[in-house]
């Protein structure tokens, strides 16, 4: 059936585009002159799987309320033939009671699709939105905060803790710099309530919590305070693969840290960049149970004038959630101002330091307050950067020289599957784990240790024919194995295998497609241990 496209232009200032079949989503367009998108006014006949698409243009602000879409199809939000600019000196972008909807800024080049600058703050996720994305916006020069994701509870008690629960934001691939205040700014850094008086009453409100959030792939450069800060993310929360430059200018007082993982958080914050700032690292004043790790650290602190003490990572004196700790694991830390771990939490428990590399602190390399039960093990504590044989430092490449004592000298953590490093490759190469934040690669170690012997699981056969990879192993009981195929150069060919295995004999086969002829590796990993096989492709097979 052929299609037909009906534009119906209005004077309110966009473009209704409609396409009349249900099987197609419309298209809305909104022109500079709409500062306030409405579902129960002038977008009410959005629907969920529609897109919004703002015209390219320089604009003041826009509202966005009572748009909601649906998880299996949310109402896009996206820039239309080229880049929208804000630049009034309120909010860029609001939401106000919004839900399930995607604000991403598209471009054919590096740049971004929305682009807000002088504004007050850029982006206000609050009124009650939920389920919201945010992606593919620069964010300069703004007088307080970049991104705020949170509702302040007030005495309609409509965003107290009993009443509402904040879901599903995903904050990512945007670029924040010149900020004033924090670069982001999500949850409430009250997580154990404040006191507001309502009805004359003197009334403790507590803040709602925030579940399941990601945060992840942004650059956020030259904040006043904290890079990014994460409150009353209780479950659920993930913080990585962050770029943090130059936190902290302003020097203010407990607003200085790369991230600070707030009061009732739990993040899981891995595989982050975080160089030059004023303050700490990170911050941990969570309730505890997460993990911080394949951080890299650089220079925390170093350009701080003052005379406070600033480090790599820093935990507080805070309680954690009963039986709790903290997790600091495989993380990379450079010439902090003064400690590299300063850990003070006296009500921790099951908390660990482990596999970490600290060089060229200023003070301690690890330091425990009296009190603590920290366990402290098989870390790498240089004086000098140079000992710890980074491929150029100078050049920030914290990678590791095959000859780094750091390398194969790691060790894997009880019930913490950690199989990736700090920019995705596997871990651990070629069998056991490297310390720190990045696992070296170099082909030169697959000539080591061909198999490393267990007495829990064998291999039959592994061979390759005419493009497919045949397995034969035996397992003495159930097991999560992974199987990966490799070159003798250290290049991933094939992933064989990612799941629950045995017991018993298992065989499968895997297509690989045609390999040149050539040596190739395959190692199967479980529980700790790790097995190897050389296979080889030849004329023959």
């Amino acid at each position: 059936m052929k299609r037909i496209t009906v534009l119906v232009i209005f004077l309110a200032g966009f473009i209704l585009v409609v396409q009349p079949s249900s099987c197609f989503a419309t298209r809305f367009i909104f022109g500079p002159a709409s500062t306030i998108i409405n579902g129960r006014s002038n977008a009410s006949a959005v629907k969920p799987g529609d897109t919004i698409y703002l015209s390219a243009s320089s604009r003041l602000t826009v509202e966005l309320r009572n748009i909601h879409g649906t998880a299996a199809k949310p109402v896009l939000i996206q820039n239309y033939q080229g880049q929208v600019f804000f630049n009034s000196n309120v909010v860029g972008i609001k939401f106000d009671t919004c839900s399930w909807v995607q604000l991403i800024g598209k471009s054919a080049d590096t740049t971004y699709g929305f682009v807000i600058s002088g504004a007050s703050a850029g982006i206000d996720i609050g009124g009650l939105s939920t389920c919201i994305e945010v992606a593919g916006i620069e964010i300069s020069n703004i007088t307080w905060t970049g991104i705020t994701c949170k509702t302040d509870p007030d005495c309609t008690f409509k965003s107290t803790r009993d009443n509402f629960i904040m879901r599903n934001i995903s904050i990512h691939d945007n670029y924040l710099h010149q900020i004033a205040n924090e670069g982001m700014y999500i949850g409430d850094s009250f997580f154990s309530g404040y006191p507001i008086k309502c009805n004359g009453k003197d009334t403790v409100l507590y803040p709602h919590l925030i579940r399941n959030i990601r945060i992840y792939n942004n650059k956020v450069e030259n904040t006043g305070w904290d890079g990014i800060q994460v409150s009353c993310a209780d479950s659920a929360c993930f913080v990585n693969n962050n770029f943090i430059f130059h936190d902290s200018q302003a020097g203010v007082n407990n607003q200085m840290s790369g991230f600070m993982l707030g009061g009732g958080s739990s993040c899981n914050c891995f595989s982050n960049f975080i160089k030059n700032g004023k303050g700490d690292g990170i911050d941990e004043m969570g309730q505890g149970g997460n993990y911080i790790y394949n951080n890299l650290i650089v220079n925390p602190g170093q350009s701080f004038t003052g005379s406070g003490q600033k480090h790599g990572i820093f935990v507080g004196t805070q309680a954690p959630a009963a039986g709790r700790g903290y997790n600091l694991v495989f993380n990379t830390i450079v010439s902090p101002k003064t400690n590299g771990i300063d850990f003070r939490s006296t009500a921790a428990v099951n908390s660990i330091a482990s596999d970490n590399i600290v060089a060229n602190p200023g003070g301690s390399y690890i330091k425990p307050a009296t009190g603590t039960t920290l366990t402290t093990q098989n870390n790498l504590l240089v004086a000098a950067v140079s000992d710890v044989k980074f491929i150029n430092s100078s050049q920030d490449n914290f990678d590791l020289l095959p000859s780094s004592p750091a390398v194969n000298t790691g060790i894997a953590i009880s019930g913490f599957n950690l199989n990736f490093d700090n920019i995705g490759r596997l871990r651990p190469w070629p069998w056991k784990y490297d310390i720190g934040a990045f696992e070296c690669h170099d082909s030169s170690l697959l000539s080591i240790n061909e198999k490393v012997i267990s007495p829990e699981f064998d291999i039959i056969h592994c061979y390759y024919k005419s493009g497919i990879l045949n397995v034969g192993l035996c397992f003495e009981k159930k097991e999560i194995l992974t199987a990966d195929v490799y070159s003798m150069q250290g290049v991933h060919i094939s992933t064989l295998c990612n799941s629950e295995k045995g017991p018993g004999i298992v065989e499968f086969e895997k297509f690989v497609g045609r390999l040149d002829e050539a040596c190739y590796i395959c190692i199967f990993r479980f529980a700790g241990s790790s097995i190897s096989r050389k296979i080889y492709a030849g004329s023959f097979n």
